[in-house]
C-alpha cells in the first residue's frame, strides 16, 4: 500500500477512536475568589466553541462573554467587576485569559419581608420567614435570593395555601453605595382544606381502618399530616402497599381532596436469624406471625430466642386501641430458662401490657402480670417465688439516625412491685433508670455518656428471684468483665446479685474512614446492697463497624479492679 495512503488511512481511523486528541479552546481566570471564579467558569460555554474564529467573530464572542462574565459576577453581589481580555492562538485553536478586577462586593443594608393574607399568623410561615438568609451586611447573593423566596412558597403549598404568590419581589442595588434593599411581600390567600377523603381497602373493618384515618373532611390541609397517616399505616404491617394521595388536579371550591389505596399484604410472616454477642454465645432466633388474626387487626406473635446461657419462648396477643397508630394491648404468656455464674432460673410469666404513644415521643407501658420462678445458687437448694407485679415504664429518644447519631439522647424509667395482699411471696418495690447521651465532638468525633441506677426495697432479700435482682458486668454495663459476673456472693463466692445498682461509662468514638470507627472508654460501677459499695473499674478500646442494621462493636476491655485481667466484647444494636 503506499504510503501516503496508509497515512490518511491512520489519520482517519485514530479519529474515529476515543484515543483521538480532542482539541478544544482553553479558558483562564485570574484573580478573585474561589466562588467568583467557579460561577463565572459556570456561566462560559468556551469549550464549546469553535477553534476557527474569524476576527470579527472573535469580537462579537468577546462582548458575548463579557455580558455573561457580568451577569456571573452580579449574581454573587460584584456590581463593580472590571475584566481584561486576552485571546492567543496555540495549537491549531486559542486561548482566553481572563484577569479580574472584582471590586468591592454589595452587601444587604435593608430586607423587608412581609406575609399577607389569611395564612400571615401561620406558626410554619413565620418560622419559614424567620430563617431567611439575606441578613444585613451579608453579601448580595441572587441564589440565595431566588432560593429563599422558593422556600417560602413551598411552606405555603405544605400548609395548603396553593395560591399564595408574590405582590412584591425585588432587589434594589445602589452601585454608588455598594448596598442592596430586597422587598418581599408573599400573599397566602385562602388556605384550602380536605374535600372528600376517599379509602380503598380490602382485609380490614372500617371502624378500624376509620381509627387509623382521623383526618376529616373540612380539615384544614396540611401535608405534614398525610405523610404521617401514610407512615402510620406502613409501620401497622398490614398492608403491602400504602398510598395517600392529595389529587392536585381535582382542587375545587377551596378544597383538596384525598385518595387512600391499602394494598393488602401477607397475613403470614416467618422469620428466622442467627447472633453472637460475648454475653450469652451464639444464638437463634425464630419467628411466626400472623398479622391479622381477624378484620379487627388482632395479631399472634410465637418466638423462641435460645443462647447459650438464655432461652425464651413467648406467645402474645396484640389487640389495637381507639388510637390504634399509638395504643395496643397486648396480653402474653412465655418462659425462660437461665443458667449464669452457677446460677439457674426457671420463669414461667403471663400478662398483660397497654401501651402508649405520647406525642408520637414517649413510649408509656402499664402491665400487669404473674410471674412464677424457682431459682438457685450452686448446690443451694432451689427456691421458689410467685408473685403478682403491677409495672410503669415510660421511655424516650431523640435520634432520628439510628445507625449512627451524631446527637441525641435516651432516658428509660420501669417502677414494679409486689404485694403479699395480692397473693405474693414477698412484698417489693423496685425502681430503676437509665439516661444515654451522644454529644458531637470535632467534625469526626462524638462522646457518649451512659449512667443507670437501680434500687429495691425489700424486707427479705433472699425472696427475690433471680429476674428481679441487679447484676453488673458485661457488654452493655462494666466492660472488662464477665457478663452478671459484679455483684455481691454467697459463702461460695457465687454472685446472687444486689439490690442497688449503678454503672456508668464515658466513651469518644472517631470516625476513620467510611463505615468505621475507633474507640475509647471508660466505664465503672457495680450491683451492691444496702451499705455496701465495692466499685469495678474497666477500660478499653474499640472498632465499629456500621452496619445496616446497627453498629457492630468489637471492644478489647481491661479491668482495673480484681483479678479478671483482658476480655473480648462483642454486640450488635443501636447506640440509643
Amino acid at each position: 500500500m503506499p504510503p501516503n495512503i496508509a497515512r490518511l488511512l491512520l489519520v482517519g481511523v485514530l479519529s474515529q477512536t476515543p484515543f483521538a486528541f480532542a482539541i478544544e479552546p482553553k479558558l483562564d481566570l485570574v484573580g478573585g475568589s474561589d466562588a467568583l471564579r467557579d460561577n463565572i467558569r459556570a456561566y462560559l460555554d468556551v469549550a464549546n466553541q469553535s477553534c476557527r474564529l474569524a476576527r470579527w467573530h472573535m469580537r462579537a464572542l468577546g462582548r458575548e462573554l463579557d455580558a455573561k462574565v457580568d451577569e456571573a459576577a452580579r449574581a454573587l453581589g460584584y456590581y463593580q467587576l472590571s475584566s481584561k481580555k486576552d485571546f492567543q492562538r496555540e495549537n491549531d485553536c486559542w486561548r482566553l485569559t481572563l484577569t479580574l478586577t472584582p471590586g468591592p462586593v454589595v452587601s444587604y443594608d435593608e430586607v423587608n419581608v412581609n406575609i399577607v393574607g389569611d395564612g400571615k399568623d401561620n406558626r410554619r410561615l413565620l418560622k419559614a420567614r424567620s430563617s431567611n438568609p439575606l441578613r444585613v451586611g451579608s453579601p448580595l447573593n441572587h441564589g440565595r435570593y431566588e432560593a429563599y423566596k422558593s422556600s417560602l412558597l413551598k411552606a405555603a403549598n405544605v400548609q395548603g395555601y396553593f395560591d399564595a404568590d408574590f405582590n412584591r419581589a425585588e432587589v434594589l442595588v445602589s452601585r454608588e453605595h455598594n448596598t442592596a434593599r430586597v422587598n418581599l411581600e408573599m400573599d397566602t390567600s385562602s388556605r384550602y382544606r380536605l374535600g372528600d377523603i376517599t379509602v380503598k381497602h380490602d382485609i380490614l373493618n372500617d371502624d378500624l381502618i376509620n381509627r387509623y384515618v382521623t383526618l376529616e373532611e373540612g380539615d384544614e390541609y396540611n401535608s405534614d399530616d398525610l405523610v404521617r397517616l401514610k407512615s402510620e399505616l406502613q409501620a401497622s404491617n398490614y398492608f403491602e402497599t400504602v398510598n395517600v394521595v392529595p389529587q392536585m388536579q381535582s382542587l375545587q371550591d377551596g378544597t383538596v381532596p384525598v385518595n387512600i389505596d391499602l394494598g393488602a399484604g401477607p397475613k403470614h410472616s416467618y422469620s428466622a436469624g442467627i447472633g453472637y454477642a460475648s454475653d450469652t454465645g451464639p444464638r437463634i432466633l425464630l419467628g411466626y406471625e400472623n398479622r391479622y388474626l381477624n378484620d379487627r387487626g388482632h395479631k399472634l406473635d410465637v418466638n423462641i430466642n435460645a443462647s447459650e446461657v438464655i432461652t425464651t419462648y413467648m406467645v402474645s396477643y396484640s389487640i389495637p386501641m381507639a388510637r390504634p397508630a399509638y395504643q395496643t394491648l397486648r396480653g402474653y404468656t412465655g418462659f425462660t430458662q437461665e443458667k449464669i455464674n452457677d446460677s439457674t432460673s426457671n420463669r414461667l410469666v403471663t400478662g398483660a401490657n397497654y401501651s402508649s404513644w405520647e406525642n408520637s415521643a414517649w413510649l408509656n407501658n402499664y402491665g400487669l402480670s404473674y410471674e412464677q420462678e424457682d431459682y438457685s445458687f450452686g448446690d443451694d437448694p432451689a427456691r421458689s417465688s410467685e408473685l403478682i407485679i403491677p409495672l410503669y415504664s415510660t421511655s424516650y429518644s431523640s435520634a432520628k439516625d439510628v445507625n449512627y447519631p451524631r446527637r441525641g439522647w435516651n432516658v428509660t424509667m420501669r417502677l414494679k412491685g409486689a404485694s403479699e395482699s395480692l397473693i405474693s411471696s414477698t412484698d417489693f418495690l423496685q425502681a430503676y433508670g437509665r439516661l444515654k447521651m451522644i454529644l458531637p465532638l470535632g467534625e469526626d468525633g462524638r462522646v457518649l455518656l451512659r449512667g443507670e441506677a437501680g434500687i429495691t426495697e425489700i424486707d427479705d432479700f433472699d425472696k427475690l428471684p433471680i429476674s428481679l435482682r441487679f447484676f453488673a458486668g458485661g457488654d452493655s454495663s462494666v466492660r472488662g468483665y464477665g457478663y452478671k459476673t459484679l455483684g455481691p456472693t454467697n459463702d461460695d463466692d457465687i454472685v446472687i446479685g444486689g439490690s442497688r445498682l449503678i454503672t456508668g461509662s464515658v466513651e469518644y468514638d472517631h470516625r476513620i474512614f467510611g463505615d468505621f470507627s475507633v474507640a475509647t472508654f471508660y466505664d465503672e460501677g457495680t450491683a451492691f446492697n444496702e451499705g455496701y459499695l465495692d466499685r469495678y473499674r474497666g477500660v478499653g478500646v474499640g472498632v465499629r463497624w456500621i452496619s445496616p442494621v446497627g453498629p457492630v462493636r468489637a471492644d478489647l476491655a481491661r479491668a482495673l479492679d480484681g483479678d479478671e485481667g483482658w476480655r473480648i466484647h462483642l454486640s450488635v444494636g443501636p447506640d440509643l
